[in-house]
């Protein structure tokens, strides 16, 4: 049986004479050139690009946008570049906004994800003995600045394949609510994806904030939940530059922040909650090129985008399912791009991560439980191609594991 590349979908025959399942990638008889476009909007990868959860591949438009700033501040000053920029720098606000069902004037720029969720929690009036909602899922990291900031944390109970069970939530919130609820859209470390926008209707119902981590979301999955903070960051599915990231707070949120912010974080030429929040000393070039990646996903089609991440997602996860020697966590059918692998076999993940770059030239992860310490118990190796992922890659990938 031949193997060709083509557009993402999975069939499985058996080979009765060897008595082992064969995979195959159905082909398009008119395959789609956006997903090639994609790539070649891209520098050639050195070799088999299957990471993008830990950070994507950005165009040359990102780069030049980058680029060109940082050349404009060499040469006309940091402080006159960033004025020049001005226009441009509201662009990025404007498309990220869009994005995220956000309003212009709410979106902040920082540096990354965390920093987002730190600079959050400083601005938030919160008051003794608060608590946050959370799901086993959530990212380790923020459960650690939850602690730090002496938030008490409450369990959200959610269903067989870890999504937050709304019944239940609605009952919470109307027995015993919490002073905030905060999810992870998109789960770092295996496919999950949260029902994000129908647990923002039952909280927007009891009053309760809702704050979405979308890290692993922008780009990755439709982001404009109605929630009433959401963070990012630009390195990830958006495949914007490192170092920046977002913090974007909806209009009913804005004087409650606005009343702990210190006049020395207000710009006198700039009133609006996301100047509030933004940082200061900044990589003015990075929050560009997110801006242009941004742009990129709005003039390619954002749904077209999540579904063919998703598509993608579910063919990786059968064509590996088939291993003898790795366990696909979760459901084949979530709709993220997300695969996480268990070692069935006793292998050193992080020994298979080293040397499926080494010899095979193929980037993944190897995950520690520090992730999502609620919801992991060993290391997993975790595989995120974006939408030009095509079946050869994915058979390299399946022999490579194969042969380890």
């Amino acid at each position: 049986m031949q193997l060709v590349p083509g557009s993402i979908g999975v069939f499985q025959l058996w080979d009765q004479r060897r008595g082992i399942a064969c995979l195959a990638m159905e082909t398009s008889t008119d395959p789609d050139p956006r997903w090639e476009s994609w790539r070649r909007a891209r520098p050639e990868p050195l070799g088999l690009h299957l990471d993008t959860a830990a950070a994507g591949r950005s165009s040359r438009a990102v780069l030049s946008a980058v680029s060109d700033h940082a050349l404009l501040e060499a040469r006309a000053g940091a402080y006159v570049a960033q004025e020049m920029a001005a226009d441009a720098l509201a662009a990025s606000r404007a498309a990220i906004g869009r994005l995220l069902g956000m309003p212009e004037g709410g979106i902040a720029f920082v540096e990354s994800a965390s920093v987002a969720l730190s600079t959050l929690l400083q601005a938030w009036p919160f008051e003794q003995g608060a608590t946050v909602a959370v799901a086993p899922s959530e990212w380790g990291p923020n459960l650690a600045t939850f602690t730090r900031h002496g938030l008490g944390m409450v369990d959200l109970r959610v269903d067989a394949d870890g999504h937050v069970d709304l019944a239940e939530l609605e009952d919470l919130l109307a027995s015993s609510p919490p002073s905030m609820v905060h999810i992870t859209q998109v789960a770092s470390h295996r496919p999950l994806v949260q029902p994000a926008t129908e647990i923002a209707t039952v909280c927007r119902q009891a009053g309760v904030p809702l704050i979405v981590d979308a890290a692993q979301a922008l780009g990755h999955v439709d982001t404009a939940t109605g929630a009433d903070i959401i963070y990012a960051t630009s390195r990830k599915w958006l495949t914007g530059p490192r170092g920046v990231g977002v913090l974007a707070a909806a209009p009913q949120c804005s004087d409650r922040l606005r009343a702990t912010l210190t006049a020395s974080h207000q710009d006198p030429a700039d009133e609006t909650i996301g100047a509030a929040l933004s940082s200061r000393e900044a990589h003015l070039a990075g929050r560009l090129g997110l801006g242009r990646a941004a742009q990129d996903l709005l003039e390619m089609g954002p749904a077209a985008v999540f579904e063919r991440l998703a598509a993608v997602g579910r063919a990786t996860r059968r064509i590996l399912g088939s291993l003898d020697n790795w366990r696909v966590i979760g459901p084949t059918d979530e709709a993220s791009a997300i695969t996480a692998l268990e070692p069935a076999a006793g292998q050193d993940v992080m020994g298979v991560r080293s040397r499926l770059l080494r010899d095979h030239g193929t980037v993944t992860t190897a995950q520690q439980v520090f992730r999502a310490p609620r919801d992991m118990s060993s290391l997993t190796l975790r595989v995120s191609p974006h939408v030009d992922c095509t079946s050869d890659d994915l058979v390299r990938l399946r022999e490579a594991l194969a042969s380890l």
